[in-house]
């Protein structure tokens, strides 16, 4: 099986000219093919070497056969297949009571609704994402005018339609929407993050003491055709207002807030993002099924394993900003890390053992000890962890 070179990587487009990032990325892809190459040489002489012992080939079968069965399983096909359709009647929809006559102590009072469209473009990176919605204005009281409305959380120009008709100005404003927003999104759980899509209305002129929105539940919903790539979006929408204080300038002002809750599928989650770190690191427990006198091939089995681990930590969290807290990929991968380190701990202390001519009786001790202890603390470890971190 060839190895490459950092040159045989780079290929004919590399030149002077080539960024950084794209060197890191070469680079990283060098590493980690060269540590796949690496775990699976030794592999490969360490099956032919103990093929005597019938159980192994079963055991890797088995495990071929258990790694395979997601590859086979029924996925839909077709570009509408792919859209779980939402009843707009079954949207599970959370508003607070309206406030009472005295509550409003003559403010004028606007009922305000949104109606999601579409959303899109979700860039966890930048915490971005475009919405497309209808927003609604019913006047709870006489004459209100709640058209000098702002987009709290909107980026730079967003798109505002009005199709107010004009026999219902003073009693109700209809506009269509398409911004692109910013929310801030809890990234703790990735790869099974779940996040919380926020479109936040305030009035640019009229305090909360001469104006109030009140959120209207029959004027929000989810429309049956909205479908957030990559994400499952859940059929509920929640509405709130709050005052809002703004200190250097001692006011405050009515804000009116619209969530919509999104979450990663955690099959695709599973198999995109950690599937392959426990397939590289399953290969470096393959070393406790070698003679503990192969203590060379087993220091070469675990640090290729180590080296593909840890470049493809860089490339699962690529997709996400660096944040200031640890990811459940950044703690799955650590509780890698110490696992291979372990392993690749038992090989370097039977080659010292070893080079220091201690009884072949001492290292099968240790290999005997360990054989078993660590792959199946390994597999116990990644559970509790998921089950103290996310549960089940």
């Amino acid at each position: 099986m060839q190895r490459f070179d950092a040159e045989t990587v780079k290929g004919p487009a590399w030149s002077e000219g080539t960024g950084v990032g794209e060197v890191c990325q070469y680079e990283s892809v060098f590493f980690l093919y060269n540590g796949l190459i690496i775990q699976f040489e030794v592999s490969f002489r360490m099956f032919f070497r103990s093929a005597s012992k019938s159980w192994i080939p079963a055991a890797i079968i088995f495990a071929l056969m258990l790694g395979l069965t997601p590859l086979f399983l029924g996925m839909p096909r077709g570009g509408a297949a792919f859209q779980a359709v939402i009843d707009p009647a079954a949207v599970v929809k959370s508003f607070p009571p309206p406030p009472s006559a005295a509550e409003l102590n003559g403010r004028e009072a606007v009922r305000i609704g949104v109606y999601i469209l579409s959303v899109g473009n979700l860039d966890t990176t930048t915490s971005r994402y475009t919405v497309d919605f209808f927003l609604n204005f019913i006047c709870e009281t006489e004459n209100c005018d709640p058209r000098d409305f702002d987009l709290i959380n909107a980026g730079a120009g967003p798109e505002i339609e009005d199709q107010t008709d004009e026999g219902d100005l003073g009693k109700a404003y209809y506009y269509r929407v398409r911004a692109t927003m910013r929310s801030n999104l809890d990234l703790r759980d990735f790869p099974f993050d779940e996040h919380v899509l926020v479109i936040e209305i305030e009035d640019k002129n009229k305090t909360d003491a001469e104006f109030v929105y009140i959120a209207d539940p029959e004027q929000s919903g989810i429309d049956s055709s909205v479908y957030v790539s990559g994400w499952n979006l859940e059929p509920s929408i929640t509405g709130e207002v709050n005052s809002h204080t703004y200190d250097i300038y001692n006011e405050s002002y009515s804000r009116a807030r619209f969530y919509i809750r999104i979450n990663h599928p955690w099959f695709s989650s599973f198999m995109k993002g950690l599937f392959a770190a426990i397939v590289i690191v399953g290969v470096g427990m393959l070393s406790f099924l070698m003679s503990p006198t192969d203590a060379k091939d087993r220091i070469a089995l675990t640090s290729g394993t180590l080296a593909s681990a840890i470049f493809y930590h860089m490339t699962l969290t690529s997709s996400i900003p660096p944040v200031g807290y640890l990811t459940y990929a950044d703690r799955f991968m650590i509780l890698q890390y110490v696992f291979i380190t372990a392993s690749l701990s038992v090989a370097i202390a039977l080659f010292l053992m070893q080079s220091a001519g201690e009884d072949e009786q001492n290292l099968r001790h240790l290999h005997r000890a360990t054989r078993w202890s660590i792959p199946l603390l390994w597999a116990a470890s990644m559970i509790v962890m998921h089950g103290m971190t996310i549960g089940f």
